[in-house]
């Protein structure tokens, strides 16, 4: 296929229940509209809507296929309304959500450079380390690192990288013996974040790739509570790099296994697909991209 028009007519008579209304809403004829529909049929090689004189309605296939497409052409819609919008002025309230310490670290010091910046806006913002359900918390954008199931049904945009590296206090690595390859931490008190399952850590070195089963005596649901704890030398902790690195700089913490690398994560900006998504929401999440980025200043030190 070769542009999203027979995608977004498929989304408009989803959302319209009605091929008529999907008409009216695409500008185009009724006609058009069920070519777009038989052509994306076509297309795929299954059928999507079940139809009738009176009755319109998904197929199976059709609920899943209209997931994706409707995310797909939310970011194409994106995309225009953020070239049409660039010239006039942003304003109104956002309501922000980001976990604890990278909002505490990060995305308020970069809230209040965006403010100064773009005064006709006002920002809410949650500090929380749970995340939020953008419809029921009446939260417009979600800031945090996130994968898979939870961006299910939203728009993503991809801020920066997130490195990870395991730490511990000089204390505690003084009271065992020296750590040398990713096995010893079976033999260490591991701080673990409360609620996730997993209690695995992938690690990647010279030697392969190590899927370690880890155990420790201390959780915390914040990752300045695994920070905290690590420094008061209860054990060892995985952290990512916005956290560790002023524990890093001051000495509190020692950066331990550095030959092997810790699963990469990303830094989101998610929020509900909408066609008509307002131009501040935009125009933040924009900003929130430029300023973080491929290297974000916690990683520079790095280059």
């Amino acid at each position: 296929m070769r542009d999203l028009n027979a995608l977004a007519t498929f989304v408009a008579v989803v959302d319209s229940n009605s091929f008529s209304l999907a008409a009216e809403r695409r500008d185009i004829s009724k006609a058009l509209v069920t070519k777009h529909i038989q052509e994306l049929e076509a297309a795929v090689g299954i059928k999507l809507l079940n139809r009738s004189t009176r009755k319109l309605g998904l197929t199976q296939a059709g609920e899943q296929f209209y997931t994706r497409c409707a995310r797909l052409v939310a970011e194409a819609d994106d995309a225009i309304h953020e070239l049409e919008n660039m010239s006039r002025s942003a304003h109104g309230l956002i309501r922000v959500s980001t976990a604890l310490a990278f909002g505490r670290l990060y995305l308020l010091p970069a809230i209040a450079d965006f403010l100064r910046e773009n005064p006709s806006i006002q920002i809410d913002v949650t500090l929380s380390d749970r995340f939020a359900d953008l419809v029921s918390s009446n939260i417009d954008v979600v800031v945090r690192m996130a994968e898979g199931p939870r961006l299910d049904n939203l728009v993503a945009r991809k801020l920066a990288p997130v490195k990870q590296v395991l730490v511990a206090a000089p204390v505690y690595l003084r009271s065992i013996s020296a750590l040398k390859a990713p096995p010893d931490l079976l033999r260490c008190n591991c701080l673990l974040y409360a609620g996730v399952a997993n209690r695995e850590w992938r690690l990647s070195g010279p030697d392969g790739e190590h899927l370690i089963k880890v155990a420790g005596n201390f959780r915390a649901n914040t990752g300045d509570g695994i920070a905290e704890a690590a420094v008061a030398g209860l054990g060892v902790a995985m952290m990512p790099t916005f956290i560790a690195r002023r524990y890093l700089a001051s000495g509190e913490l020692v950066q331990i296994l550095s030959a092997y690398r810790l699963q990469e994560r990303t830094l989101y900006a998610a929020y509900l697909p909408d066609r008509n998504l307002p131009a501040r929401i935009r125009t933040f999440v924009r900003f929130l991209a430029e300023r973080f980025g491929e290297t974000p200043s916690w990683d520079e030190a790095e280059r």
